[in-house]
């Protein structure tokens, strides 16, 4: 019988992986009460009623995004990531996603402004297409909407 193991090794081998000589990074700057604040998860939120879920089928994963608005209530999301277990997240989505947290602490003023849209990733075995398409798109995105602080909520 084949070495598991040995099968996994050959597989990161092969997997087109991204390496950055040219990472950016910013250090924290500012007033927290004078910034806005967008969240982004990877715990795979979708509007139940107004968007698709997420593909949990493909081994690649899906590389898409979803925008959630401030607005949202826990009920009206759906979770559609296979690879974690649901059911702290199902009990408070504040676990993947605390926006009821930032807007409580933009109503004590302790920060400016939560966004009016936030956003959601799920699984992901595709790096070039969410390096290439997605994270472009959510950048382009979070710019335009005069975000300050993008706040990743990993799952």
């Amino acid at each position: 019988m084949p070495d598991p193991a040995a099968s996994v090794s050959e597989i990161v081998k092969k997997y087109p992986l991204i390496v950055s000589e040219d990472v950016p990074w910013n250090a924290y700057t500012g007033s927290p009460s004078e910034q806005t604040f967008a969240l982004v998860t990877s715990g795979g939120l979708y509007l139940k009623d107004r968007q698709a879920p997420f593909d949990t089928v493909s081994i690649h994963g899906d590389s898409s995004l979803r925008e959630i608005p401030k607005t949202v209530r826990p009920d009206e999301l759906g979770i559609a990531h296979a690879h974690y277990d649901h059911s702290l997240a199902e009990q408070d989505i504040n676990v993947i996603f605390p926006i009821q947290r930032f807007i409580e602490l933009e109503r004590e003023n302790i920060i400016g402004h939560v966004a009016d849209t936030h956003y959601s990733f799920s699984y992901i075995n595709d790096v070039v297409s969410l390096v290439t398409e997605s994270v472009p798109k959510l950048i382009s995105r979070i710019k335009a909407a005069k975000v300050d602080v993008l706040f990743l909520v990993p799952v």
